[in-house]
């Protein structure tokens, strides 16, 4: 056992008594600084940009954009539901019992066309 003990101190494999104190080793000056990057990188819209893919052949440089039909010219509110452009009004009294064969017939009653 004594032997053994030996063997390790004078290899260095032996604990220290203070084995929470650390030796003071001497540091390069340079690594400490903070490793930068020497340019920027791309951010955003730039790096999509410089990214995108590029037209290489003829037929695509030479390509005319497709013509499509003028589109119509709006004519103004269309109302969803009236038929033939006209509107209708009528006043009914809706209860909360009343299902929707009711209210179709009092809104034919009332002088109203009939819903589909």
């Amino acid at each position: 056992m004594l032997l053994l003990a030996v063997l390790l101190a004078s290899a260095g494999l032996l604990l220290s008594p203070r084995p929470l104190e650390m030796h003071a080793v001497a540091a390069a000056p340079r690594a400490l600084a903070p490793a930068m990057a020497h340019h920027v990188n791309d951010k955003g819209a730039k790096k999509h940009n410089s990214c995108r893919p590029r037209k290489s052949r003829p037929s695509d440089r030479n390509r005319t954009p497709p013509s499509y039909p003028p589109l119509p010219e709006p004519t103004g509110p269309v109302l969803i539901g009236s038929s033939e452009g006209r509107i209708e009004t009528v006043t009914i009294s809706v209860s909360p019992g009343d299902d929707a064969a009711a209210l179709k017939a009092k809104l034919t009653a009332a002088g109203a066309a009939a819903p589909g």
